[in-house]
């Protein structure tokens, strides 16, 4: 098999990427890529070499990617806003021989190995060469992507033939997805979520897949949805929260899908009221690739999606009430670059955990997210669950905030000494906002009250839209 081969079996015809004024058949979308995979094969590249990607999303994105793997060679997708160390540190990790980027990164770069993008426009051969796919097994790397480093150094997660071949069942058998829909994602493709959702899925249906190679914000997005009307949105909470405050419409949009980080109920509720769609709510990481549980706001627990096996892990604490979970899927990545010491996120033979706490609620035989590992804690020796308690807050003061987050302090082997409490105000009245919120905070269990609230004007997240609460706990040393 070819991953490649499996995402350009659309009906020749039929629009495949669309970009801007742009639509690419799906035929004309396999000469391109074949164009690729030939020029890839001109810069001496070829079975096992591996290559990153980091230019803004578009059909010259999707073409070099699917055209590496053509040929057998493995893309690495990396965001184009990647800086030049870190550039030289991936591919020190990867053991990368090329990189495409945008002309001024590869100036700035100063690496032989660099292909800036207008030279690989202008190097693409004029017609495609009759170039047979390479055969690989089902186990085989086919790509790879990188972790955002939300829990330490990013590292390289290495991505199966076998990814591709069910990419689209979530997107046919719970979202309805068919050839006449039109994908479209807010985020971009080097993050799993978009990639796997909305151009592989896409892709496999032989539906259309809407790229945008702008950064998004809410005008961005609603300009998009009139010109080109995609039937299913997959985007993030922040971005979501952003397009209920611009009271965006969405008019041509029939399902919705939240992912990347957890939604708080209050935002998929705000969403319904604006748009009248029910947000799906899905969780996945970069190593399941696709969404491996998901919820709407009606169904309460999150269930497994198609094609996953769920097995518990027993918890080491009779007390604690939040499990680890392992996930069985095709999707499921190889395994990382290297090795990985600092995560407790794992790879085994039950298929991947990630360092993720689950609650199990009884009333619907479903899952409530409850945090890494690393939000469960002991507060002098009683279990804390900072994501609830932060959806407690929430829902206190919704309209008085408009997010928050619980950042510990001091962890010790049994306890933390404190509970910091960050808040984006929705107003400039700090003082009316810190009394209900202090109200709020009086109503939980001493033991789960922040003892501190810290005013911020924005929470610092990774590209991919997560929070970093590692860097908002560093702010207060």
């Amino acid at each position: 098999m070819n991953a490649a081969q499996l995402l350009l079996g659309g009906a020749p015809d039929a629009p495949a990427l669309i970009e801007g004024d742009t639509t690419l058949s799906y035929s004309a979308l396999r000469l391109q890529a074949l164009r690729a995979a030939e020029a890839w094969r001109e810069r001496g590249l070829g079975q096992g070499d591996r290559c990153v990607i980091a230019v803004l999303d578009g059909i010259d994105w999707v073409s070099a990617f699917l055209g590496l793997i053509w040929i057998g060679a493995q893309p690495i997708a990396v965001s184009s806003r990647t800086a030049p160390a870190q550039f030289r540190d991936l591919m020190q990790d990867s053991g990368a021989v090329a990189l495409l980027l945008e002309d001024d990164t590869a100036q700035m770069l100063g690496d032989a190995r660099a292909i800036a993008r207008s030279d690989w426009r202008a190097s693409l051969p004029r017609a495609a060469a009759d170039l047979p796919a390479h055969e690989a097994d089902e186990n085989d790397a086919a790509f790879l992507l990188y972790s955002s480093g939300t829990t330490g150094r990013p590292k390289g997660i290495v991505h199966a033939h076998r990814a591709m071949r069910e990419a689209h069942v979530f997107a046919r058998d719970i979202l309805g997805a068919t050839a006449d829909d039109r994908f479209y994602s807010t985020s971009k493709l080097f993050f799993a979520y978009p990639l796997a959702n909305s151009l592989f899925a896409g892709l496999r249906l032989g539906a259309s897949v809407v790229l945008d190679p702008r950064w998004p914000n809410p005008e961005q997005v609603s300009e998009l949805v009139r010109k080109h009307a995609p039937t299913l949105l997959f985007s993030v909470p922040t971005l979501y929260r952003r397009m209920v405050e611009a009271a965006v419409q969405f008019d041509p949009v029939r399902i919705a899908v939240s992912a990347g980080e957890a939604c708080p109920p209050a935002l998929a509720e705000a969403w319904h009221a604006l748009t009248g769609l029910t947000l799906v709510n899905g969780y996945g990481t970069t190593e399941t690739l696709s969404l491996v549980l998901y919820r709407t706001a009606r169904s309460g627990g999150a269930k497994a999606t198609p094609l996953t096996k769920i097995e518990i892990e027993p918890a080491s604490d009779a007390e604690q009430r939040a499990f680890r979970l392992w996930f069985s899927h095709p999707a499921v990545a190889l395994g990382y670059s290297r090795e990985v010491s600092h995560d407790s996120a794992r790879f085994g033979a039950r298929g991947f955990s990630p360092g993720d706490l689950f609650r199990h609620s009884p009333d619907d035989d479903g899952w409530v997210f409850a945090g890494r590992t690393d939000q469960l804690l002991k507060v002098f020796g009683r279990w804390v669950d900072t994501i609830a308690i932060e959806q407690d807050l929430l829902e206190r003061v919704q309209e008085r905030v408009k997010e928050l987050c619980v950042v510990p302090v001091g962890t010790g082997n049994d306890h933390i000494s404190s509970l910091q409490l960050f808040v984006i105000p929705v107003d400039a009245d700090e003082a009316g906002v810190r009394a209900a919120v202090e109200d709020a905070i009086g109503q939980l269990p001493a033991y789960q009250r922040p003892s501190e609230v810290h005013f911020v004007t924005e929470f610092p997240r990774t590209e991919t839209g997560k929070l970093r609460r590692a860097a908002l706990a560093a702010s207060l040393r």
